[in-house]
């Protein structure tokens, strides 16, 4: 289920902002084969920065914190660690027209898909119990700002300013499974850490707006794109990117 009121993912994208999922055959195949979205725990994320605070959070914590700072210093480490494990995301590049710098990222020898969707499509074909927040990421200068130390997931929806190219529109779960079968009322009330990839089920004809190969693909990975997504009874539009095409042409 869909949360579109916290405040810490406001303000959201607006319904019909376009979003792409660019990635490479495989991971389109496996869209196709289990019609779910995989959500990475942010442990595992490629920025091993994800939910850290700024240096101004740190300067202003002695304030921030009173007489309590102490007692949190002393656990922010592990804190962090555990919230890490705790955490799973699934990001997109809001953008209205393909990225370059990211078909860069994902494509290798024309291997490269995209799926293009709306923020709408995307909260909307979530088909899952589970709460799901999203938003936009903010990017910032980690040596000046300060980040919002209210709620877990804001720092969740920071980055540093030089990851900005990616203009990501991030979907996250807060995670965890209760430790043990609830006889124990410790255990009940502990947490353990979920897989580090946990699929979230979709309405794949709802999220597809269209797909997109590399710019540099080959007309027959087209073609077997085409057949893969008809084979696994999908009439998504298939195209192949223009971004190599001339210009004035």
């Amino acid at each position: 289920m869909y949360v579109d009121d916290h405040t810490s993912f406001q303000p959201q994208p607006a319904p019909d902002a376009t979003v792409w999922r660019y990635m490479d055959l495989a991971r389109y195949l496996s869209l196709l084969q289990n019609r779910a979205l995989h959500f990475a725990r942010a442990d595992q994320m490629r920025d091993r920065w994800e939910g850290s605070y700024t240096y101004q959070n740190i300067k202003a914590r002695p304030a921030m914190y009173g007489e309590n700072y102490e007692l949190m210093e002393a656990n922010r480490l592990t804190a962090r660690t555990q919230l890490l494990q705790m955490i799973h995301m699934h990001c997109w590049h809001l953008a209205e027209a393909e990225s370059a710098a990211m078909w860069e990222i994902y494509q290798r020898e024309g291997r490269g898909v995209a799926v293009r969707s709306t923020w709408g499509r995307l909260t909307g074909s979530l088909a899952t119990d589970r709460l799901v927040f999203g938003g936009k990421v903010r990017y910032i200068d980690y040596t000046k700002e300060l980040i919002p130390e209210g709620n877990v997931f804001d720092a969740f929806m920071h980055k540093r300013d030089s990851y900005a190219h990616e203009r990501e529109a991030r979907l996250v779960m807060l995670t965890g499974q209760p430790v043990g079968e609830g006889n124990d009322e410790a255990d009940s009330r502990r947490m353990e850490p979920e897989p580090s990839v946990v699929p979230v089920p979709v309405d794949l004809s709802m999220l597809v707006e269209r797909v997109y190969v590399a710019p540099d693909a080959p007309a027959w990975i087209r073609e077997s794109v085409e057949d893969l997504t008809r084979t696994y009874g999908f009439d998504f539009e298939v195209r192949q990117s223009d971004l190599d095409s001339d210009p004035i042409a």
